[in-house]
C-alpha cells in the first residue's frame, strides 16, 4: 500500500485555512491535516461549509496544550468540535489517547472513515517495547495508531522504528520529531506506514517536517524502488 502524504495546515481565518488546504492538494498531498487548535475561525458552521468540498481528504484534529498544540478547550468541548467536523464526512479524525474512551471512539467511528488515536512525547523516545504497548492501546480504540516522540539522535530513531516490527505496519504511523528525527519520517514510508506528514512550504506544525513536494518525491522513489525489486 502506498503511503498517503498528509500536509498539516492552519490559518488565521476560514478563508486562509481553506486556501492552504487547496494549495496543499494542488502540490501533491493526498490528505490535509486541519489543525483546528492553530487556526482562528468565527463560526463552526461556516468552517464546515468552506471545508466541506474537501471533506474526504481531510484529517481533523484539535491538539491541546499538553500534547504540543494550542487548544485550551476542555476535553468534552474538543470532542464535540471534532464530532461536529466529522459529521460532514471527513476522511479521518485524530484524537489523543489520553482523552479517548469506548464511547467517544464509537461516536467518531460512525462519522469518519478512519479514526486515528495519537500519542506524543515531546522530550524523549522511550524503549521500543514501551512504544509498542502504547501503540496497542491506541489500536484498541482507533483504526490507526499514531506514535510520535522526540529524537536526540540515531539511537532514538532506531528505537522508534522498531515499533514497525511488532505492530501491523498498515495501522501504525510512527516517527520522531526534531531535526535529528527527520529521517524517520522518510523511513516510516519504507516501513509501510499508511500516512506521512509534511508541511506546506515553511509553515511547519512540528519540528523536522519536510515540505510536501519533498515527501512526495521520496515516497515515489521508495515505491519505484520496491517495484524494481
Amino acid at each position: 500500500m502506498k503511503t498517503l502524504i498528509c500536509a498539516s495546515v492552519f490559518g488565521k481565518d476560514e478563508d486562509e485555512l481553506v486556501e492552504r488546504v487547496s494549495q496543499a492538494l494542488g502540490r501533491g498531498a493526498d490528505l490535509v491535516e486541519v489543525r483546528l487548535d492553530l487556526s482562528n475561525y468565527t463560526d463552526v458552521d461556516r468552517l464546515c461549509s468552506v471545508l466541506g468540498p474537501f471533506s474526504e481528504k481531510l484529517v481533523v484534529t484539535c491538539r491541546p496544550v499538553e500534547e504540543g498544540g494550542k487548544s485550551t478547550l476542555p476535553k468534552d468541548e474538543r470532542l464535540n468540535l471534532l464530532e461536529k467536523l466529522a459529521e460532514m464526512g471527513v476522511g479521518y479524525v485524530d484524537v489523543e489517547l489520553k482523552i479517548v474512551d469506548d464511547d467517544a471512539a464509537a461516536r467518531l467511528k460512525k462519522l469518519c472513515r478512519r479514526l486515528i488515536v495519537s500519542w506524543h512525547n515531546f522530550e524523549t523516545t522511550p524503549d521500543t517495547m514501551t512504544l509498542v504497548d502504547v501503540g496497542r492501546k491506541c489500536l484498541r480504540h482507533g483504526d490507526i495508531a499514531k506514535i510520535v516522540t522526540f529524537s536526540r539522535g540515531a539511537e532514538d530513531n532506531y528505537r522508534l522504528l522498531g515499533v514497525y516490527s511488532f505492530l501491523p505496519r498498515t495501522k501504525v504511523v510512527a516517527f520522531c520529531m526534531g531535526e535529528e528525527g527527520w529521517i524517520t519520517r522518510v523511513l516510516s514510508m519504507a516501513a509501510g506506514a499508511p500516512i506521512a506528514y509534511a508541511s506546506l512550504d515553511e509553515l511547519r506544525t512540528a519540528p523536522g517536517q519536510l515540505r510536501v513536494e519533498e515527501m512526495v518525491a521520496m515516497r515515489d522513489s521508495i515505491v519505484q524502488g520496491v517495484a524494481v525489486d
